[in-house]
């Protein structure tokens, strides 16, 4: 292998520079680490973070080292070795309704998780509209809490059908690499994250929502709610539609009654097809 060959290798400059670009990170002069860039929570989010798995940086590894990095690595795009640990606990409620009694239950065990409403289109499941998850470390973690939240459900008027599964790691991993049980780390792997683990400085803390935004993300996800005509909405509006319906027209049939109220049809007048004379008609002189 040549110089030049060996250099290319470990060329990290070359892997980080989209984020650099962009302002993800920057170059810190002092001894030239790339330190991450300030990050705010976001005031618009669809998802209520419960808790934090401390440590898993998911920020980084999913969006940075999964998404933008390891494709420009000698390698090409591999699932972070923390992602392969990560076992997802996967619930997927079925109306608003759900969601809330979801995120109640969330919020009383306290585990890593969050839930909210699901506006990835170019994902499996989509959908389904509204999702949760559940952050696990082990198989076996995972195994023992989807236990206790599949008996926790059954306890519950109106929660006792939502479904939930485990899996491995985040679902866009699984879109480009399907079969989870073939995944494994290889020495390369290792050898790219080890640079990239003493090279960058990832100082974002951890945090939850705060109560403000949970009022701001409640009000997203009736609203969604009421978008793709989920109608246990009305449950928290006080029935009051946030969308009217529109007043629907039809040819008035000859013996028959105008439309009715309830489904909002209205009768034209005059009768349709039949223009008011000296309106909407253009007349012509008669020749002489």
């Amino acid at each position: 292998m040549s110089y030049y060959d060996d250099l290319r290798k470990s060329d990290i400059t070359y892997w980080m520079l989209p984020l650099i670009e962009q302002r993800v990170y920057g170059l810190r002069r002092s001894d030239g680490f790339f330190k991450m860039c300030a990050v705010t929570e976001p005031h618009a989010h669809p998802w209520h973070h419960i808790n934090y798995a401390i440590g898993n940086d998911c920020y980084y590894l999913h969006g940075q080292l999964f998404g933008v990095i390891s494709p420009r690595t000698p390698v090409g795009q591999f699932i972070p070795r923390k992602c392969q640990s990560c076992w997802k606990i996967v619930i997927r409620p079925k109306n608003l309704k759900q969601l809330f009694l979801l995120e109640n239950i969330l919020t009383q065990l306290g585990w890593p998780s969050k839930c909210g409403i699901e506006q990835r289109s170019y994902t499996p499941l989509s959908k389904h509209r509204y999702g949760g998850y559940i952050y696990n470390s082990s198989i076996d973690e995972g195994l023992d809490r989807l236990d206790v939240l599949r008996a926790r459900l059954l306890l519950i008027p109106g929660a006792e059908e939502i479904e939930c599964f485990l899996k491995r790691a985040c679902t866009e991993m699984e879109m480009a690499f399907p079969d989870s049980r073939t995944w494994e780390v290889t020495e390369e792997q290792n050898r790219i994250e080890d640079i990239l683990d003493n090279m960058l400085i990832k100082d974002v803390s951890y945090s939850l929502t705060g109560k403000h935004l949970i009022n701001k993300l409640h009000i997203t996800w009736i609203e969604w709610a009421a978008e793709i005509g989920d109608e246990t909405y009305l449950e928290y509006t006080g029935g009051k539609r946030l969308y009217p319906e529109a007043i629907k027209y039809e040819r008035k049939v000859e013996g028959t009654e105008a439309g009715s109220p309830d489904d909002k049809t209205v009768a034209p007048s005059p009768t349709a097809g039949e223009v008011p004379k000296g309106k909407g008609r253009r007349t012509t002189k008669e020749k002489k």
